[in-house]
């Protein structure tokens, strides 16, 4: 049946539509950066202040729905001069971060007039029982008040606070809430809990938190588990790891079974520095960050370079390949742990074999330290990424929607 005039038209923009709808740009992952917004507060800047100390402000910004209960300066004087440990300072704060979304409207909508929300405390896992949780309930004269949680679900009866006033809404993604004091609880402030994180098992961290195949080659590889744990519990100095995420390690895990017994330590010691970095300190400009990983008994070293691409730290290996830091999964007094997208290469695998390497013999260094040598030859091997992080959609895919319509509309003109 001949197609109208009326009716072609109709049926390109219909056409136009869908090619337009179907081929729009994904939403991004969480874009807000929460010291930007509470810079504009300078009542609050001491909070602002105290969320990036403790790595909580990275935390927030990876997340896609949170809200934050912001304490003014006045409120935050007597924790400050408390001189709490950083990691009991971290728990107090992390009862302020709630993984859902809350603004005004919201609060005063509450189903039965109370909600029980997690906080960071609750989702890290430090937290005993439901004491990471916070009840918000609405009070007489509409006043929304914030209770922290015992271990057992009950009102924890330590301290309760007062919603004040919106500071920062972006629906269903971030919300900051002025709120009247600092919350806090026996469980949050339990020196145990500074102890125990300076111990940290690294392994365990990464297992909890999407690292689970990376902890598996940990544990397998050589005496790579011991080397990590004594150099995170030393005292001497702090430890910093980067542990690549499952799907990385999967993609690279052919390469890896490949590897001489040497090489394989070298590559899972790579991601190890000594030093306590915070991500701060991380981002502070392009530097150079010793690794773990060593040549001939420690007499040539594989280095890290680091740098800050939008506000991203960006690992650059020495064989040129890049992985990007996407999550902190722990940052303590005296241990970080940094989740990556990809898994990062020391030197040029394309000649390692059962027997060794290339040029040199890979041998552990005199503070324990794998080697590798330094093949420097820019190969990337798989899982890992030649160049710096893409953006949310790529070009060409706009070229090839550009290209079927204007196919589509040539077609119906000579039809």
């Amino acid at each position: 049946m001949p197609v109208t005039t009326g009716g072609r038209s109709t049926l390109v923009l219909f056409v136009t539509a869908v090619v337009l709808a179907t081929t729009s740009a994904p939403a991004c992952h969480a874009a807000h950066n929460i010291t930007a917004i509470l810079s504009g507060r300078r009542d609050l800047s001491e909070f602002s202040r105290e969320l990036a100390a403790t790595g909580l402000a990275d935390d927030i910004n990876g997340r896609n729905t949170i809200t934050v209960l912001a304490v003014d300066d006045a409120h935050m004087a007597p924790l400050k001069a408390r001189g709490l440990p950083r990691e009991t300072l971290r728990h107090v704060l992390s009862l302020h971060v709630l993984v859902d979304y809350y603004d005004d409207a919201k609060l005063h909508r509450l189903p039965g007039g109370s909600a029980d929300v997690s906080t960071l405390f609750q989702a890290s896992g430090d937290a005993p029982g439901s004491a990471g949780m916070v009840k918000i309930a609405e009070r007489r004269g509409g006043r929304v008040a914030f209770v922290p949680q015992d271990d057992a679900g009950d009102d924890a009866g330590s301290t309760t606070v007062f919603y004040v006033r919106s500071v920062h809404e972006t629906p269903y993604n971030i919300s900051v809430l002025q709120v009247s004091g600092v919350i806090s609880s026996p469980e949050a402030e339990a020196p145990a809990a500074a102890a125990d994180a300076s111990r940290r098992n690294v392994s365990d961290v990464m297992s909890k938190n999407g690292c689970g195949r990376f902890a598996g080659l940990v544990t397998a590889t050589g005496d790579a588990a011991a080397t990590f744990e004594k150099k995170a519990n030393d005292g001497g100095g702090g430890f910093t790891f980067f542990c690549p995420a499952d799907k990385a390690v999967e993609a690279f895990q052919p390469t890896f079974n490949r590897l001489s017994a040497d090489a394989r330590l070298a590559v899972v010691l790579y991601h190890g520095a000594p030093g306590h970095y915070s991500m701060q300190a991380l981002k502070a400009g392009d530097q150079d960050l010793r690794t773990m990983a060593s040549l001939d008994g420690g007499k040539s070293d594989f280095d890290l370079v680091v740098h800050n691409v939008r506000d991203k730290v960006t690992l650059v290996s020495a064989t040129h390949n890049v992985a990007r830091v996407t999550r902190t999964l722990a940052d303590e007094e005296a241990v970080a742990v940094y989740m990556i997208d990809a898994v990062l290469v020391p030197c040029n695998l394309t000649a390692q074999g059962a027997g060794g390497t290339e040029h040199g013999e890979l041998s552990s260094g005199p503070d324990g330290r794998s080697g590798g040598k330094d093949g420097g030859g820019g190969h990337v091997t798989s899982g890992s990424r030649a160049s710096a992080p893409t953006p949310c959609w790529l070009p060409r895919e706009w070229l090839a929607t550009s290209a079927l319509l204007f196919t589509l509309l040539a077609a119906f003109a000579s039809g």
